[in-house]
């Protein structure tokens, strides 16, 4: 007889209230421990001081966002919750859904992924290693390979590893306190570019930013972004020219 059947047959003779066999029989008290564990509330997000991770499904091929994905269910070992967003058929502009998910959050930490971005496998692993420096200034960012700014490194250094830094970073895996959006959201005139560069540099011209010099996460560079450029959904060079053009406005305080 296989398990089902085995299974059904059990649960029948307990409705019928045959008396169960040795092998069967639990203790009142067991059954009450049970019923107890049962009726526990859940711990909520902010005793677990759970992350949600968020990332946006755009043009990838199924291989990358397979493999992106893959990597943080099997190479985060710090309570997340994972939020995946299809913007394909919204708006492209990506500050407006950053802020929409974010503020939709139930989490005090959250980190915005590129959806071509590769986690490492680390131990501690590369959440626990970025939250040990959270408060420290309330945004880390890990090292990355094809990025620009600060955070671009092809090798990373041995844990424990930080700095603080003040100048431009790429944000295409970062973590981030709730409460330090809440001060300052992403600035949705920009379309697809530059709200990473424009939010870099306000925060470093108060606390800056934690680096973790001890994590680097993988990065495919624009990806989805070439194929949608190629796909005719939009014109990459002209954003380019306008993020510049808006960021440079605001670091000189024009704008």
């Amino acid at each position: 007889m296989n398990l089902g059947k085995r299974l059904k047959n059990k649960i029948d003779r307990i409705v019928r209230g045959e008396k169960p066999s040795s092998s069967e029989q639990i203790s009142v008290g067991r059954i009450e421990a049970i019923e107890k564990l049962a009726k526990n509330p859940l711990t909520d997000d902010k005793k677990t001081r759970r992350v949600e991770i968020i990332m946006l499904k755009f043009k990838e091929a199924p291989e990358v966002i397979d493999k992106a994905l893959s990597n943080i269910i099997h190479f985060t070992e710090y309570p997340f919750k994972l939020t995946v967003f299809d913007n394909r058929l919204n708006n492209a502009n990506t500050s407006r859904i950053w802020n929409k998910l974010v503020s939709e959050s139930t989490c005090d930490y959250v980190v915005l992924i590129d959806s071509d971005a590769f986690v490492p496998q680390l131990s501690p692993c590369w959440l626990t290693r970025m939250m040990e420096s959270i408060d420290e200034t309330g945004v880390v960012v890990p090292m990355g390979d094809n990025v620009g700014g600060v955070n671009q490194a092809d090798n990373a250094k041995a844990y424990p590893s930080a700095r603080r830094e003040h100048g431009i970073w790429t944000g295409f895996c970062f973590l981030f306190k709730k409460s330090v959006w809440q001060e300052m959201p992403f600035d949705e005139r920009f379309y697809m570019y530059g709200q990473d560069s424009a939010w870099a540099h306000l925060l470093g011209k108060k606390n800056g930013i934690t680096l973790r010099t001890d994590t680097l996460v993988q990065h495919l560079h624009v990806y989805s972004n070439k194929k949608a450029e190629a796909e005719g959904t939009i014109d990459r060079q002209a954003d380019k020219r306008y993020s510049a053009a808006l960021l440079k406005r605001i670091m000189e305080g024009t704008d």
